[in-house]
């Protein structure tokens, strides 16, 4: 029989479930402590952190979770009147708080060069990869990480 490749912009839920399964039957066969250890710990808890003035005006936001050892912060934004202001800084510095409260020892975001890749890591993250022309206009992806705790 003929082996059929196909390639298509959708996908039947039902082979999406069927592909799922058979990834996750694999990892649990080949890391089984980890598998046992890890279902609940797998759970993201979503962690929310805002600034706002006097007037309780929002100023800006951190919307993240929080998922085993790992803090991920997947939006930060800073409304244009309140930038450079060290409101960015204190928002990052209240997430990490927390998540080192609910156990994280490290912390990731990705950011595009024409974000604030420089900004984190003013706050001591490390580029720890990076995608070059990520959006086809000479965009770079940075991947960031930061130990948040001293071992």
């Amino acid at each position: 029989m003929p082996l059929q490749i196909r390639t298509d912009e959708s996908i039947a839920a039902e082979t999406r479930d069927t592909l799922n399964h058979w990834l996750r039957d694999f990892n649990r066969t080949a890391n089984p402590v980890w598998w046992a250890a890890s279902d609940e710990a797998l759970q993201p808890r979503p962690l929310f952190t805002t600034a706002h003035d006097e007037n309780d005006r929002l100023l800006g936001g951190l919307i993240g979770n929080s998922v085993m050892k790992w803090l991920r912060i997947d939006i930060m934004a800073v409304s244009e009147s309140a930038r450079r202001r060290g409101v960015g800084r204190r928002l990052l510095q209240a997430a990490e708080d927390e998540a080192v409260r609910r156990g994280c020892v490290y912390a990731f975001v990705d950011t595009m060069s024409y974000q604030a890749p420089e900004f984190y890591q003013r706050c001591a993250y490390q580029i720890s990869g990076s995608i070059p022309d990520w959006d086809s206009h000479d965009h770079t992806k940075f991947f960031l990480t930061k130990s948040l705790v001293v071992v």
